[in-house]
């Protein structure tokens, strides 16, 4: 007992190290790499499936989970914007905002072409920018850690983001919220998801959620800002502040207590 005692403390001291010294990213990419090699289940729905290891990359533990969440939430982002007055069947322009592999894109990209509307994503790694261009319908572009995006102002209806303001520092998630309100046409809406107090409180790290009540916003593990490595603790009063220049709040729906889902802001475009 008094040994696993040690071994923790000692875990945390290697990893900043590894931090500090830029060996982590390196490390990483190897857990990742290994993971994909244990990714042995298929899951079948009709629509192309990536590779194991772009699977792990957007933290998906199996085939399956990658298609039925994907469905899922492609179900909830379709439904909270239909709620708030935005019909992806009705020929809009539609942006999936850190696309990953296509999880969420895959079951939602071809409804909104299929109806006339244009569908883009975009995403930080290129290895996934560039699997759903060659894979699924719709335009996807590669972005970098700071804005801006490959479209106009006003060039879309709606986006949405699924954890990506769950990895990025205060002053990144500043500048894209920024962003999403400039290709957002007026009136457009954004729907970004975020840890919040109640998922810190449930799923979080021991120490998060009381660091949440006293700062605002935390980030666990400060290296490796865009991947999942890298996590970020958002007060919902924060996000709303943080959004204040572009966008009016039109929901804050909490995260999820009984199962790991996260909290979503539904940010309109002032007109």
């Amino acid at each position: 007992m008094y040994g696993r005692r040690m071994l923790k403390p000692l875990r945390r001291v290697v990893r900043r190290l590894m931090e500090r010294t830029g060996l982590i990213g390196p490390y990483y990419r190897w857990l990742e790499r290994r993971s994909a090699r244990g990714l042995g289940d298929e899951a079948d729905d009709g629509r192309p499936m990536p590779p194991a290891e772009l699977v792990v990359l957007v933290s998906g533990p199996s085939r399956i989970w990658f298609s039925e969440r994907g469905r899922s939430d492609a179900a909830m982002f379709a439904d909270l914007a239909a709620r708030h007055g935005v019909d992806v069947a009705a020929g809009i322009g539609v942006l999936d905002f850190g696309c990953g592999a296509g999880r969420i894109a895959r079951w939602l990209a071809p409804a909104v072409i299929a109806a006339g509307g244009r569908f883009h994503g975009s995403d930080l790694n290129p290895k996934l920018a560039g699997w759903c261009a060659a894979n699924l319908p719709g335009a996807y572009a590669t972005n970098g850690l700071q804005p801006p995006l490959a479209l106009g102002d006003g060039a879309v209806d709606l986006v949405y983001a699924h954890s990506v303001l769950t990895h990025l520092t205060e002053a990144t998630a500043r500048a894209w919220l920024a962003e999403i309100a400039r290709v957002l046409r007026p009136g457009g809406l954004a729907l970004l998801t975020f840890h919040d107090e109640a998922y810190a409180a449930a799923w979080g790290p021991p120490d998060v959620a009381p660091r949440l009540a006293a700062e605002g916003y935390v980030v666990w593990n400060q290296a490796l800002e865009g991947s999942n490595y890298m996590s970020a603790w958002t007060a919902t009063a924060r996000l709303a502040a943080l959004a204040a220049a572009g966008f009016d709040v039109a929901e804050m729906i909490p995260g999820g207590v009984d199962e790991p889902s996260q909290a979503v802001a539904v940010l309109r475009t002032r007109t």
